[in-house]
């Protein structure tokens, strides 16, 4: 599993450093557990074996008042506890079997009597040995020894407490590190928000920035200082291509001028006339794309969208389809009468038939003879749409992604391609209202184009005439 998220990432670290913790603490706390419990037992050995030689020390020469003694002092039946008193090999007295039944006493073994003193865990039995030296008699070795039986239940019950208890504490330990990561990352989830909403149609907005983070605080400054940066070039390049356009549109309309001055006036050899003809159509060509440079510089600048009247997108088409139906019918395609319900949206009305235009004219020129050319308005997803399809030549799927780019020309058989930003003006238009623009479509079938609006909004008036009388009525 690849973890992309940084949210994730910093969880899964999160939880599995929990659990390392986790199974961490369960280890030393049960290790430690049982290390103190066993040299408690040792410790409480260790004394009782010193009590068993201090009673015993005057009665090793009579086992029988030694036992009773032992007895009645430390109880080791009752108590499970196993004592036994030996000198050499000789056992001078050795408990019977525990009550508890948690080891043997005749089976527990001897252990090495030159190493002591010692505590072994045999089993169920804490076993501890030591020498003492009895006047007269020589090494004298005391064993005694403690059911552990207790102990391994307590450890046991530790045990199932630990791992019961603490899944759950670790759960809940990462249920609230994710929500405390996810607070932390609000900050950066409204600042990538804002970054998704930022266009160049409003390039005065900039990222908002986190005062009680430092470090978030600062990379939104960084930011931001990017963003000035970016829109004072993209600002510079767009004045430039304006001053440029403007510059070079006064005097292409002065030698259009002239030259359909010549062309129109005396007889001229052919060799010339065709000349002529040939740079007037250059320069007519030119003069298109000097006008297309100056509107999408008004784009860019916000210009696009700088009415906001009601437009009924159906009436709309209408009206631009029976304005271009000279031109379907030169190339005898068939301009069919927009279909579906009226579709009011706000926006300006001249660059919506802008769109129109372009769309219309594009689909009339690449569409063959005999063809046709329909228009489809629509309502979908809270958005007005009105779509132009033909069956013409249709665009390959692998120029879709960039036949919105300025410039770019798709090659076909056909030698006017134009310069390549009809439709990017087309898009431009769309992204001022705040709109977008879709296509579909497939080689020598035809294509389809989707424009979509944002309809009018709730309380403006659908009509001008409306918002006339509403202005009137206010007054």
């Amino acid at each position: 599993m690849i973890l992309r998220s940084v949210t994730q990432r910093l969880v899964f670290s999160y939880c599995l450093l929990l659990l390392l913790l986790g199974a961490g603490f369960m280890l030393v706390t049960i290790f430690s557990f049982r290390s103190h419990t066993r040299e408690t037992l040792s410790n409480n050995l260790a004394v009782r074996a010193r009590e068993i030689w201090n009673t015993s020390e005057e009665f090793i020469d009579q086992p029988a008042q030694l036992a009773q003694i032992i007895e009645k002092r430390f109880s080791p039946e009752s108590q499970d506890r196993f004592i036994r008193i030996r000198i050499g090999d000789r056992i001078i007295y050795q408990s019977g079997e525990p009550d508890g039944g948690d080891f043997v006493a005749t089976e527990v073994p001897f252990l090495d009597s030159e190493k002591e003193p010692q505590t072994v865990l045999l089993g169920n039995l804490l076993l501890y040995s030591r020498n003492f030296q009895a006047p007269g008699i020589g090494k004298l070795t005391v064993a005694t020894g403690q059911s552990y039986r207790g102990a391994r239940i307590a450890e046991t019950r530790l045990t199932k407490v630990l791992l019961v208890g603490l899944p759950p504490l670790l759960l809940l330990a990462a249920l609230a590190g994710y929500v405390l990561m996810r607070r932390a990352l609000i900050p950066v989830e409204l600042m990538i928000k804002a970054a998704e909403t930022y266009t160049f149609n409003s390039p005065q907005r900039r990222l908002p920035l986190v005062k009680n983070e430092p470090r978030i605080e600062a990379l939104g400054l960084a930011l931001n200082r990017m963003l000035d940066r970016l829109d004072s070039a993209y600002s510079h390049v767009s004045r430039f291509s304006a001053d440029a356009a403007h510059e070079l549109r006064t005097p292409l309309t002065i030698i259009r001028g002239e030259l359909e001055l010549i062309v129109s006036g005396a007889q001229l050899p052919s060799e010339v006339d065709h000349a002529l003809s040939n740079a007037l159509g250059e320069i007519t060509r030119l003069s298109g794309i000097v006008n297309s440079l100056i509107t999408l510089s008004r784009m860019d600048s916000g210009w696009g969208k700088h009415a906001h009247e009601p437009v009924d997108l159906r009436a709309l088409a209408a009206e631009t389809m029976e304005q271009m139906n000279l031109l379907a019918v030169d190339k005898q395609i068939e301009l069919n009468r927009p279909t579906g319900p009226a579709v009011v949206v706000a926006g300006d009305r001249n660059r919506l038939k802008q769109i129109l235009v372009n769309l219309i004219d594009n689909a009339i020129k690449y569409t063959p003879r005999g063809g046709q050319v329909s228009v489809e308005t629509g309502v979908a997803n809270d958005m007005g749409f009105i779509a132009i399809e033909d069956n013409g030549i249709g665009i390959d799927p692998m120029h879709h992604e960039r036949v919105f780019d300025r410039f770019y020309r798709v090659s076909t058989d056909r030698g006017d391609m134009g310069a390549g930003l009809g439709l990017a003006i087309v898009k431009s238009i769309c992204h001022a209202h705040g709109g977008s623009v879709v296509l579909r479509s497939v080689p020598h079938v035809g294509s389809y184009f989707r424009i979509e609006i944002p309809l009018l909004p709730v309380g403006m008036p659908r009509s001008l005439a409306d918002a006339d009388m509403a202005r009137g009525g206010s007054s």
